[in-house]
């Protein structure tokens, strides 16, 4: 589903449709869903077990069956450990550009002016979730008939269901009063947030060269003690940590992509010791990286 990219550049769908779906097990590359951030929109649901996101500092935990409602520009990641999760990611405006009689109401959410809740629990909002479960069957119904969702071609059914679904889904929201007022300044807009992207940013353009946590506390201008705090508070790990896990990340891409030997993609990925690369390798994936070469 994602590049190991922290702010995720890809458009989804296509011009004509901007939506696109994934559905992500346990043999996807990106099964733990790193930080990132994206413009779209994204709707999650819980297909199987649980999983723990941090979406913009807040922890949470959404089992079987619960919706999460992502927003433009939110920072989000986290651990899905035995959990199977498909999203929807979607262009809003795009979308519902073209819908005259629709694009009013889905204004004030597009712009940010309403927020809806973020985590839908089957438990207490059953409707909307049944909604968002009937969004995501119609895609995963197209999804197992076509292998290339962005270039296949069907008589529009999938847009349909999907746009119309959204439409429901929003309306419920409105209906139900799932959201807040947006009269100040968001908290993904927050400074100690957008000083975490750049360090993100910085490890993502340097991260085959050595960092040290100086440089990164340098980046995020603050203090390496506080640095390491406020880093952790957003990302669940420490800032070597996370350089580790990027780099590793970056090992898979190659390790699937191309016939680069192991040394050689350590190398390429900032390792100097490719005993270490392995023994990371295997903390980090529970195989090793010439095992992971063999299952793919």
């Amino acid at each position: 589903m994602y590049t190991a990219s922290f702010y995720e550049r890809k458009k989804h769908g296509t011009k004509k449709y901007p939506a696109a779906y994934y559905y992500v097990d346990h043999e996807h590359p990106q099964h733990h869903m790193p930080f990132h951030w994206h413009t779209e929109w994204e709707l999650i649901r819980v297909k199987e077990k649980s999983l723990i996101l941090h979406i913009d500092e807040k922890e949470i935990v959404a089992n079987e069956g619960d919706i999460l409602m992502i927003q433009d520009s939110m920072f989000h990641g986290g651990v899905v450990s035995a959990g199977i999760y498909e999203c929807l990611v979607f262009d809003f405006y795009g979308l519902f550009h073209d819908m005259e009689p629709i694009k009013e109401f889905v204004r004030p959410f597009y712009r940010l002016n309403l927020l809806p809740q973020i985590h839908f629990a089957m438990e207490k909002e059953p409707e909307i979730c049944k909604i968002a479960a009937e969004i995501m069957d119609s895609n995963y119904n197209y999804f197992k008939e076509n292998s290339d969702l962005e270039s296949s071609v069907d008589n529009g059914w999938r847009e349909l269901l999907t746009s119309g679904g959204l439409s429901r889904l929003f309306g419920m929201i409105l209906q139900k009063g799932l959201y807040l007022e947006n009269k100040q300044e968001s908290v993904r807009s927050s400074h100690k947030i957008s000083r975490i992207k750049n360090v993100l940013e910085y490890v993502e353009k340097h991260f085959q060269s050595p960092i040290t946590l100086g440089e990164l506390a340098e980046v995020a201008g603050m203090n390496p003690q506080y640095f390491c705090r406020a880093f952790k508070e957003v990302t669940m790990q420490s800032p070597m940590d996370y350089v580790i896990y990027y780099r590793v990340e970056q090992a898979v891409r190659l390790l699937a992509a191309t016939d680069m030997s192991v040394m050689d993609v350590a190398l390429e990925c900032g390792f100097n010791d490719c005993s270490y690369f392995i023994r990371v390798f295997k903390r980090q994936k529970n195989i090793t990286p010439n095992q992971y070469r063999k299952k793919k």
